[in-house]
C-alpha cells in the first residue's frame, strides 16, 4: 500500500525559485499524496504559481491546498502548518519555496523512517549547498552523532528543509503545539521535542536536496569564517540567548510529554542559565550539554561564561 505522505509547504514572495521546487514535487519516484501550502502574504505571484502547480498535480491525484499563514514569518508559517497537517498522515516532509528535490528524496526517507513506526520519528539529511549562479554544489557539514536531546537543547542537526517525520512524531508534535506560540526556528524546535521526548532521530549522510544559497537565506548554509563569524555574533549580542528564551516557553508547557532524564536536564538549564557563574558551568558539566565541533562547543562555554545562553 502507497504510504501518505504530506508536504507542508511555508510561502512569501518565493518568486521564479518556486516553480522549479513545485515541479521537483512531481518528479519524486514516490509522489506525495498531499501537498499543504500556507503563504504569508505574497504579492508577487506565489499564490497563483501555486494555482498552476494544483492544476498539474491533481490530474496525478495529488490533494493540494492553499492556506493564508499566520502572517508572523517563516517559524510560525511552519507550525501552523504542522498544525494543519492530517492525523492520518503516514509522513510529513516538510519543504521550504526555493530548493530543488532530488528524485529519491521522499522514498528515500520513507524507506528509513518505514522500520520505526510505534515510535516518534524524526529525519533529516545533509543537503547539496547549491549557487545557482554558477551551479555550484557543495556538500553539506555532518553533524555528528548522538543526536540526543543534551546536543538538542543548544544545537541543531540538519536543515528543516531536508526534514520527514512519521505518523508517531507528527502525533507529538500536534499533542505539544497547542502550548507554543513560538519558537527560535520550527525545526530546531521539532529536534528538541522528539529527543525529548525519547523518540528516534535519523541522519542520512546522502543528500537528496538542492539548497539553494542566496542573500535572503533565513539560516543558510553553516560553511566558512563568515558563517562562524555570524554564530559568534550572535553568541555576543544576545541573539542566542534570545533564541534559547523562546525554545524554554516552547518546551516548558509541554514538560509531561518528556522523559524523566529530560524534564531534569530542561529544568536545570532553566534554573542555572542566568545563575551566578560558578552555577552556571557546573550546570553545563552536569547536564552534559554539548555542541558539535570544538569551536562550536567553545563558544557554548563561552557564552555560559559571559552570562548569554
Amino acid at each position: 500500500m502507497t504510504p501518505h505522505v504530506t508536504v507542508l509547504l511555508a510561502t512569501c514572495n518565493g518568486g521564479d525559485a518556486l516553480a522549479p521546487q513545485l515541479d521537483s514535487y512531481l518528479s519524486q519516484s514516490l509522489k506525495p499524496t498531499q501537498v499543504l501550502a500556507s503563504d504569508d502574504g505574497s504579492s508577487d505571484g506565489s499564490q497563483a504559481c501555486f494555482a498552476a502547480f494544483s492544476t498539474r498535480a491533481t490530474a496525478l491525484g495529488i490533494d493540494c491546498q492553499m492556506h493564508q499563514g499566520p502572517g508572523r514569518g517563516c517559524t510560525a508559517n511552519f507550525l501552523s502548518l504542522l498544525a494543519r497537517a492530517e492525523a492520518t498522515s503516514d509522513y510529513v516532509a516538510l519543504s521550504d519555496q526555493d530548493d530543488i528535490w532530488l528524485p529519491d528524496k521522499l522514498a528515500t526517507a520513507v524507506a528509513l523512517l518505514a522500520p520505526h513506526q510505534q515510535r516518534p520519528a524524526l529525519l533529516g539529511t545533509r543537503s547539496w549547498e547549491w549557487h545557482p549562479d554558477h551551479d555550484h554544489q557543495t556538500l553539506s557539514r555532518v553533524v555528528p552523532p548522538p543526536h540526543d536531546f543534551r546536543h538538542a537543547l543548544v544545537q541543531n542537526f540538519a536543515g528543516g528543509n531536508t526534514m520527514m517525520l512519521n505518523r508517531a512524531g507528527l502525533a507529538l508534535v500536534q499533542r505539544a503545539l497547542p502550548q507554543v506560540r513560538d519558537a527560535a526556528v520550527h525545526d530546531w524546535w521539532l529536534y528538541q521535542l522528539i529527543t525529548g521526548a525519547g523518540g528516534l532521530v535519523i541522519l542520512d549522510q546522502t543528500p537528496q536536496i538542492l539548497y539553494r544559497q542566496h542573500d535572503s537565506n533565513q539560516i543558510g548554509a553553516n560553511r566558512g569564517l563568515g558563517s562562524r563569524l555570524r554564530r559568534f555574533r550572535a553568541m555576543l549580542d544576545g541573539t542566542y540567548q534570545r533564541w534559547n528564551s523562546l525554545n524554554i516557553s516552547a518546551l516548558e508547557p509541554n514538560m509531561a510529554l518528556l522523559t524523566a532524564e529530560s524534564q531534569a536536564i530542561l529544568s536545570s538549564f532553566i534554573r542555572h542559565r542566568h545563575a551566578p557563574l560558578m552555577l552556571r558551568m557546573r550546570m553545563l558539566r552536569q547536564t552534559g550539554l554539548r555542541r558539535k565541533g570544538r569551536i562550536n562547543q567553545a563558544s557554548l562555554w563561552l557564552a555560559a561564561l559571559l552570562n548569554k545562553l
